[in-house]
C-alpha cells in the first residue's frame, strides 16, 4: 500500500500496465504485482529485505505510466501468491469447463471451474461469467469457446 504526498487525480482509472496501479480513493493505493518474486516464504508478511527489492523493480516499472508515483510514501507491504494458467499460442487463457470428470463426480455437469483469469482476464470477467452461468443452466459445455476447455485435454494426457 501506497500514501500519496498529493492526492491521485480525482475520477482517474487504476492502471494496468508492467506494474498495476490499483487505486483506494485520493491518497491510497496497492502496487503491484512482481513475477518473479522467487521468495521461499509463504506468509503474507514480507521481510524488509524483500520489500525493498520489489520496490526497486516496481517503482520504474510504475513511474513509466504515472511518473508522480516517485514522491509517495511506501506504508506497508504484504505478499500473495497467483496461479497463472498454462501459456499457450493464444496467451494465457482463463481455464472454464465442467470438472465432474475429474473429481468422480456425476456426468451431468454439476462442478465446475472457472479460474486464471489473472489480472487482465477481470477485463472480460462479465461476459466469461455469462458463458459459464449459460453453459451450467443448460449442462452444455459446448458454449463455452473451445480455447477456455482446451486445458482438459492436457489434464487428461
Amino acid at each position: 500500500m501506497i500514501n500519496f504526498r498529493e492526492d491521485y487525480p480525482e475520477n482517474s482509472p487504476s492502471i494496468l500496465s508492467d506494474a498495476w496501479l490499483a487505486v483506494q480513493g485520493p491518497q491510497t493505493l496497492y502496487l503491484g504485482s512482481t513475477w518473479e518474486w522467487k521468495s521461499r516464504n509463504s506468509s503474507r508478511h514480507v521481510p524488509e529485505k524483500e520489500a525493498s527489492k520489489a520496490l526497486e523493480e516496481l517503482l520504474p516499472k510504475a513511474s513509466a505510466v504515472y511518473p508522480a508515483i516517485k514522491n509517495w510514501t511506501v506504508k506497508g507491504t504484504c505478499a500473495g501468491l497467483r496461479a497463472m494458467p498454462p501459456l499457450t499460442a493464444e496467451g494465457s487463457l482463463p481455464l472454464l469447463g465442467c470438472v465432474d470428470e475429474f473429481i468422480g463426480g456425476p456426468t451431468e455437469c454439476k462442478y465446475w471451474l472457472f479460474t486464471g483469469l489473472g489480472s487482465r482476464g477481470l477485463f472480460y470477467h462479465a461476459w466469461l461469467g455469462k458463458l459459464v452461468a449459460q453453459a451450467v443452466l443448460s449442462c452444455n459445455e459446448d458454449l463455452i469457446p473451445s480455447e477456455l476447455t482446451s486445458w482438459k485435454l492436457r489434464v487428461k494426457q
